[in-house]
């Protein structure tokens, strides 16, 4: 199995993906095969990570963390500062780095020769999985989403995304490329008023999140983030060497910024290169005639336009004629409208999101038949219940390209009143309410 040598970049990816938005389990290890099971044996769970702030530190919604196998005792934790909680019997064995964290398996002993059922739950959140029976000397690993586990050397506390994000060992690097190029320049200003400091506009218009610390400026600045720095699917980041100012100046505070030394970009004639390593993903190119300063514009429509952390529709009509995955960042303005059963209409051209659906009803019964949701996505589909304060009670994975009508079990997990259907990919998300009558 490849390790993450030829795509260290890549090795965060699943780390950021916001589908994984609550703790889930993602590794087992229940029988070393040169080792005993108390020196060997561990259980890796990768954490929330979705509400970290930029100095790192985390704004759950609980504050501890619970694992169960079978009937066995619940073990407690209290929530780790970390991207994942490895279960050891043995704390020596656990790997020294910031952002993982061990606890005790204590009594607990993984079975050797059976399946076995694990849950992990933290406040509203909770991951069931059903573990099949193990090879001698093999760790067992969750392929992306689903259910589906494979026998592999192990990789304790590190995530490998061949299996976490799914894909097969021989596309990643062809994968990888396919990927970089899904970041795009999508606005450039390069002689804004004063004092506003100039910024470039960066989207990434795929369904995976995107390694920060592999792209630059090609031949100025530096890498646009450090190790683990990600750029969601479908957000929107601005680029600028002073983001203080920039912030000031644009009174925006729920737009991300990213401060890279771009130097000064030239107001008469110039162009930018966007890198992916040593490859070039995306450029872009101005003189007098694409927009009079103190105007920015759209690489993509070749318009001036001022829309800092969205884009506007034509942009968006752009990217798809281009052959871009197409999705639209979380600004509230770009929020699809919806019909009467919930459906996304015309605020989006069709293929320009990337999922679609249809409710059965917007009306449940509590002793009648259960909600009912169709999906159409090429892309795995995070589908959620929450209650009428917006927590998530209850979610499931629609596979991609499934079509198939899904089951919501609204009648166990709420109650009469008001409730919610949250359907996201990346940072791309509907909600749309519900009623529960008795």
């Amino acid at each position: 199995m490849k390790k993450c040598g030829l795509l260290t970049a890549f090795c965060g990816l699943a780390l950021y993906s916001v589908t994984y938005s609550c703790p889930m389990i993602v590794e087992l290890f229940p029988d070393p095969k040169n080792i005993s099971d108390v020196e060997g044996e561990y259980v890796e769970i990768r954490l929330d990570d979705y509400d970290r702030l930029e100095d790192g530190s985390n704004q759950f919604r609980a504050d501890s963390l619970f694992v169960r196998f079978e009937s066995k005792e619940i073990l407690a934790f209290k929530w780790p500062d970390a991207d994942r909680l490895l279960l050891v019997h043995d704390s020596s064995i656990c790997p020294p780095r910031k952002d993982l964290a061990c606890g005790s398996l204590g009594k607990v002993s993984l079975p050797n020769s059976r399946e076995s059922l694990w849950k992990v739950w933290s406040g509203v959140c909770m991951d069931s999985v059903t573990v099949p029976q193990p090879k001698p000397g093999k760790a067992m690993q969750r392929v992306g989403l689903t259910d589906e586990w494979v026998f592999v050397a192990g990789t304790m506390g590190v995530g490998d995304p061949e299996y976490e994000l799914g894909v097969k060992e021989d596309s990643l690097l062809t994968l990888a490329g396919e990927w970089a190029k899904s970041l795009k320049m999508t606005e450039i200003h390069h002689c804004p008023e004063e004092p506003m400091p100039e910024w470039v506009e960066l989207y990434n218009a795929s369904a995976y999140p995107l390694p920060l610390d592999a792209f630059r400026f090609c031949d100025r600045g530096g890498a646009l983030g450090r190790a683990g720095d990600s750029i969601l699917p479908y957000q929107t980041v601005l680029v600028s060497k002073d983001t203080l100012s920039l912030r000031e100046s644009l009174g925006v505070s729920d737009i991300r910024l990213i401060q890279v030394p771009l130097g000064f970009l030239n107001n008469v004639e110039g162009s930018l290169r966007l890198c992916f390593r040593n490859d070039v993903v995306d450029s872009v190119f101005w003189n007098k005639g694409t927009a009079t300063c103190p105007s920015g514009f759209n690489p993509l429509t070749n318009r001036r336009e001022f829309t800092p952390g969205f884009l506007p529709q034509n942009a968006r009509n752009a990217l798809s004629a281009k052959g871009v995955s197409q999705g639209v960042s979380q600004n509230p303005s770009q929020g699809s409208l919806r019909g009467e059963d919930g459906s996304a209409k015309d605020a989006f051209t069709e293929g320009s999101v990337p999922f679609m659906y249809k409710l059965s009803s917007r009306v449940v019964s509590k002793k009648g038949t259960p909600l009912r949701v169709r999906v159409e996505s090429e892309y795995d589909v995070l589908l959620s219940l929450l209650d009428s304060a917006g927590r998530r009670v209850w979610k499931s994975v629609v596979p991609s390209m499934s079509n198939e009508w899904v089951y919501v079990p609204v009648q166990e997990n709420l109650g009469i009143g008001v409730g919610y259907v949250a359907l996201s990919v990346g940072e791309y998300e509907n909600v749309v309410g519900i009623l529960v009558r008795p």
